[in-house]
């Protein structure tokens, strides 16, 4: 082997150490804290398979909108395991809240809840939500297209975040919707508490949305001052441990001449 190879292969170790130091400098990451959400996947109450109830409320959730059980226009639970109203489970747990709008429309409703963690400023808040398109079943009701949905995001009474009906879910499908809302240093709603709003848009077609897997969590923003100071500790790092590198090298080829 090539002496001045086997030199080279000293470096590495050293260089090894430099990335393993700057690049977390480089690349702070902030640590995701869910937010307690009361009943997220609507397990209570608890149904029995192939069942529904939308003579209560799912535990946690309040109504929003017009809501008038004698009219046609129910909120609830579902439990769909045994029926082909969904092609597979459901994302979490065994039942989905219901929003089921037959008459009076087109008036939006839904499903809501107030969060005991208030907005706080310096913060980025990621809302997953899983939406649903009951599939017709040949029961009683036409469960064929989708009314369209809104998912939202609030601080006391401002909405500060929202995905109002960007995905299509195919019938008996579920897709994920995302809502993100990054707070600066300051923020009008800042102090209140959070609040999740779960929507049917009540549109044309089809008459109930479903929604499952409801999940908040908060990231802090990390200041510029302390992301510029950790980036410049890094480089300084860098910058001296290939010093050691050079000077290394040069002691090695001065004892390979002797």
């Amino acid at each position: 082997m090539n002496p001045s190879s086997t030199r080279s292969l000293g470096t590495l170790p050293a260089l090894a150490i430099a990335l393993s130091l700057v690049v977390p400098a480089l690349a702070p990451a902030g640590h995701a804290a869910m937010i307690s959400v009361t009943n997220p996947g609507f397990e209570s109450p608890a149904l029995a398979d192939g069942t529904f109830n939308t003579t209560v409320l799912p535990t946690g959730w309040s109504a929003y909108g017009y809501v008038d059980v004698f009219a046609g226009r129910d909120l609830g639970v579902l439990n769909p395991a045994t029926t082909v109203l969904y092609a597979e489970p459901v994302p979490e747990g065994s039942n989905v809240g219901v929003v089921f709008l037959l008459t009076g429309g087109p008036t939006e409703s839904g499903l809501q809840q107030t969060l005991a963690d208030t907005l706080q400023v310096g913060m980025t808040y990621t809302l997953n939500v899983q939406v649903g398109n009951i599939a017709p079943d040949g029961g009683s009701f036409d469960f064929t297209g989708f009314p369209g949905y809104r998912v939202d995001l609030m601080a006391g009474a401002l909405l500060i975040a929202s995905d109002n009906n960007t995905l299509l879910p195919g019938e008996g499908r579920f897709l994920q919707s995302t809502v993100t809302a990054v707070i600066g240093a300051s923020h009008p709603a800042a102090g209140q508490p959070l609040g999740i709003r779960l929507v049917s848009l009540d549109g044309p077609t089809g008459i109930e949305v479903n929604f499952d897997d409801v999940r908040l969590e908060a990231v802090a923003i990390p200041e510029p001052a302390t992301t510029s100071a950790m980036v410049a500790g890094g480089l300084l790092a860098l910058a001296s441990i290939r010093r050691q590198i050079r000077r290394r090298r040069r002691e090695e080829a001065h004892a390979g001449r002797g």
